[in-house]
């Protein structure tokens, strides 16, 4: 696999579909805005699915604004929630103490710390797909590790028993 520059939905989606399929440990997600047509697709949570049945090991750490914001848009991803309770960790960042950068404005996926699918613009999904590690990848990873420690699970999927 080589670099590739996305455009939309339709690369977007290509893009996670490959870098879940090889993903052999961990998965990094962080994501101001949970665009449905990416986060919710039934073949992206299939594959979710499948992989964590297969490799129970797995774990998929997710970044995501509060439920509030997405629940109602995304049932495939709230019922795999439901489902996959400790290999599909979701959190929300505590906005009082995450960093005021640019990059938490965008959206990043690291998958076993050498692939990294990063949108500049998650609204519209239009960002790149890099299937080695680079300098990039170990800053934003490092990003993450500091928002994810200072985040909690959001209390509203606390409420549904999630």
């Amino acid at each position: 696999m080589t670099n590739a520059i996305l455009d939309g939905v339709d690369d977007s989606r290509w893009a996670l579909l490959d870098m879940l399929a090889g993903m052999r440990r961990t998965l990094y997600l962080y994501t101001p805005w949970v665009r449905p047509a990416l986060y919710d697709d039934p073949e992206v949570v299939d594959v979710i699915r499948s992989r964590v049945v297969n490799q129970p090991k797995l774990r998929l750490h997710l970044l995501l604004p509060p439920a509030g914001e997405w629940r109602s848009h995304c049932p495939h991803l709230m019922r795999l929630s439901e489902r996959l309770t400790t290999a599909l960790i979701l959190r929300t960042p505590n906005r009082r103490e995450i960093p005021d950068v640019p990059e938490l404005g965008q959206a990043f996926a690291i998958a076993d710390e050498r692939e990294l699918l990063h949108f500049s613009d998650p609204r519209r999904l239009i960002g790149s797909y890099q299937p080695q590690p680079t300098e990039r990848l170990k800053e934003l990873l490092e990003l993450f590790q500091r928002i994810w420690s200072r985040s909690q699970p959001d209390p509203e999927l606390s409420r549904l028993g999630l």
